[in-house]
C-alpha cells in the first residue's frame, strides 16, 4: 500500500493488527507505522488517539460489542475485531466523529488492508452499536468484574492491587489508568538552565513548567514528538518522567563518587545521574543488550555527557570494567504494571507471565551488591505495582545479605501505601507520576 492511500484509520488499524501479530511495544509498533504512512500532523494526532485509545479500552469495548453480535459466545476473526473496536471506540468515546464517518472509515479501512470479506460483517455490527448504544450500561457496583470493565484492567491484576494496597489505594490506580500522563522532561544543566531552555521553547509556542523538585525536572506542552525539536538534537534536556526522576534522588549523587546504573537501558536514570554530578566522578552504565548499548551511547553523546561510560554486561554476573562504586542503582527488569498509561498493553499481561521475576531481580540485586564500596548506598527500583516484585524482593534481600542496613527514604513524594520506611511505592496522586517502588539500603562499614 502506498503512503498515499493510508488514511488515519487504515495507519490506526494496521499499528493494531501489528501489535497483535507481534506482540511489540506500543510506542514503536506505532512509531513505525506512522513514520511510513506520510500523514500530517492532524493525521497523526487522529491515528495516535485512535490507536492508543483501542487498547487502553479492550476490555469495555469488547463488552459493548458482544451486546451487538448474533452470538456473543462466538469470537469474530482477528482481523474484523480489531476493525469493530476501532469503530466502536469512535463511536463511543470520540464525540467529534460522526458515528456514520465512523463506520465508513473503518470500513474502508479493513479493505484497504485486505479485509474486504469481513466489511459487510463490521459494517452491520456498528450500525447495530450505533443503534444500541444509548441503552448500553457497564455492571455497576465495585466487584472484579465490575470495575474491570469500567476500566479495561484485568480482575486478577484488579485483585493483586487490592491484595497488595488496600481498596482505596487500587482505585487510585484504577482511576490513573485511563488518564494522560504529563510529559515530563529533565534540563541538562550542564549545558543550559531552566529559564534559558523555558525562553528557548517559548520562541516555538511551546510551554516549560519548572517544578520545584527535583531540581532540573520540568513539564513539557505543546509538542508532538519531543526528538524532534531542535532542543532536543542539541542536548539540552532529555525526557524522563517525574517518578524517574525522583529515583535518582534517592541516590543522592555528589561530585567525584563513582556510581553504577547496572540495568541501565535507555538510559535516562544514567544520564540524569551523569548530570547531577557535573564534570567530575563517573557513571556506568551497563546493560545485556548491545542495541541497548548503543541507544544509550547515542543519548550520552547528544547531551554531552563526559562522565559517563557505558558498557555491555550482564549484571547476573561479574561485569567486567566497573570497578567497586560509593552508590548503585539496580532498576531492574520488571512487569511495568506501573506504565500501564504510556504502554496500555502491559495491563493485560497476565500474572502468570511474570511470575519469575522476582528470581532475575533478586538474582540482579544480589551479583550487583558485591561491587558497592562498604558505607556505599544501593537503591533497587522497579516501574511496576506488584508486591512480589517490590516488598518482597526487598524483604528478600535484606534477610539474605546481613551487611546491608534498610536506608530510610526522605523525598518529596507522599506516602500513599503502608511500608517500612527504607521503601516507597509512587502512585500518581502521591505527587510522583508513573507508578514506581524504591527501596534503599547502606552496607555496612567493615
Amino acid at each position: 500500500m502506498s503512503p498515499s492511500n493510508i488514511t488515519a484509520r487504515t495507519a490506526a488499524l494496521q499499528a493494531l493488527l501489528a501489535m497483535k501479530q507481534n506482540d511489540g511495544y506500543s510506542n514503536l509498533v506505532l512509531d513505525g507505522t506512522l513514520a511510513s504512512a506520510g500523514l500530517d500532523r492532524r493525521d497523526r494526532a487522529l491515528a495516535s488517539a485512535l490507536f492508543y485509545g483501542v487498547l487502553e479500552r479492550r476490555l469495555t469495548l469488547d463488552y459493548y460489542l458482544a451486546q451487538c453480535l448474533r452470538d456473543p459466545r462466538k469470537k469474530p476473526d482477528p482481523t474484523a475485531q480489531e476493525a469493530l473496536r476501532c469503530g466502536a471506540y469512535q463511536i463511543l468515546y470520540m464525540d467529534r466523529v460522526p458515528d456514520a464517518a465512523a463506520v465508513n472509515e473503518t470500513v474502508n479501512a479493513l479493505k484497504a488492508l485486505g479485509g474486504e470479506r469481513y466489511s459487510g460483517f463490521v459494517n452491520g455490527v456498528l450500525r447495530g452499536l450505533i443503534r444500541k448504544k444509548r441503552g448500553l450500561r457497564l455492571p455497576e457496583g465495585t466487584s472484579p468484574r465490575a470495575l474491570s470493565l469500567r476500566y479495561s484492567v484485568p480482575e486478577e491484576l484488579i485483585c493483586l492491587w487490592q491484595r497488595g494496597y488496600g481498596e482505596a489505594v487500587a482505585q487510585e490506580l484504577l482511576e490513573a489508568s485511563l488518564t494522560r500522563p504529563e510529559l515530563y522532561v529533565r534540563v541538562n544543566q550542564t549545558r543550559t538552565t531552566g529559564p534559558e531552555l523555558q525562553a528557548s521553547l517559548e520562541q516555538e509556542g511551546l510551554t516549560l513548567a519548572q517544578l520545584e523538585a527535583p531540581a532540573g525536572a520540568a513539564v513539557l506542552a505543546g509538542c508532538g514528538d519531543p526528538a524532534e525539536l531542535r532542543q532536543f538534537q542539541e542536548g539540552l534536556f532529555h525526557v524522563q518522567d517525574l517518578s524517574a526522576q525522583w529515583v535518582c534522588e534517592i541516590l543522592n549523587v555528589r561530585p567525584g563518587e563513582t556510581v553504577w546504573d547496572c540495568c541501565a537501558a535507555p538510559g535516562g536514570k544514567a544520564f540524569t545521574l551523569a548530570q547531577a554530578m557535573g564534570s567530575t566522578g563517573m557513571v556506568y552504565a551497563t546493560d545485556l543488550y548491545p542495541s541497548r548499548v548503543r541507544l544509550m551511547e547515542e543519548g550520552a553523546q547528544r547531551l554531552g555527557l563526559e562522565n559517563l561510560t557505558i558498557l555491555a554486561g550482564d549484571a547476573t554476573q561479574e561485569v567486567q570494567n566497573v570497578p567497586l562504586v560509593d552508590k548503585l542503582l539496580c532498576d531492574a527488569p520488571c512487569s511495568g504494571f506501573g506504565v500501564i498509561r504510556r504502554k496500555p498493553e502491559i495491563r493485560y499481561k497476565s500474572l502468570a507471565q511474570v511470575k519469575e521475576l522476582p528470581a532475575l531481580q533478586r538474582a540482579i540485586l544480589h551479583r550487583a551488591s558485591e561491587k558497592l564500596k562498604p558505607g556505599g548506598l544501593l537503591v533497587y527500583s522497579t516501574c511496576t505495582w506488584n508486591p512480589a516484585e517490590n516488598r518482597a524482593v526487598a524483604e528478600a534481600f535484606l534477610k539474605e545479605h546481613a551487611s546491608f542496613l534498610p536506608e530510610k527514604i526522605e523525598i518529596g513524594v507522599t506516602r500513599t501505601v503502608e511500608e517500612p520506611e527504607y521503601m516507597l511505592t509512587m502512585t500518581p496522586k502521591a505527587g510522583a507520576s508513573d507508578g514506581f517502588f524504591a527501596a534503599a539500603f547502606r552496607k555496612k562499614q567493615g
